[in-house]
């Protein structure tokens, strides 16, 4: 547990979030619309209380997604970066993708949602549970 402040960066280096503090949940998501939406086979994510955002610097875009109040905030440069939150899951938080914070030493997340959607040459992960769904 640290409460050291950590920083999420864009790719391009514009966009900073800065917070404080460990994160009140995180988990992984496999999921075809965390994959679509990130170009990847999963996202992590880390939702941070709203007070432990500490700062924001940079030119972001706000789109809202389908999902009931969800807005998502990105780098006005690159597009990549930032963060986003939702009217329906830990609406009192931020979710932070967690590869932005670029650090090999963020805790593994406790469990994989959507684990039968992943890419089948993933293997399965020690130590993590695997949810068939949410």
């Amino acid at each position: 547990m640290t409460d050291e402040p950590r920083q999420a960066i864009c790719a391009c280096g514009q966009l900073t979030v800065t917070v404080r503090g460990e994160p009140e949940h995180h988990h992984a998501c496999a999921c075809t619309k965390c994959q679509r939406a990130s170009g990847s086979v999963m996202t992590v994510t880390a939702w941070f209380p709203k007070d432990q955002i500490v700062s924001v610097e940079g030119e972001t875009l706000m789109w809202r997604t389908d999902g009931p109040g969800t807005e998502v905030y990105r780098c006005k440069r690159c597009g990549s970066g930032g963060y986003f939150h939702t009217g329906a899951y830990l609406p009192h938080c931020v979710g932070i993708d967690v590869g932005h914070f670029a650090d090999p030493g963020f805790p593994a997340p406790p469990h994989i949602h959507w684990w039968p959607n992943r890419p089948h040459w993933l293997g399965k992960p020690e130590g993590i549970e695997l949810l068939d769904g949410n």
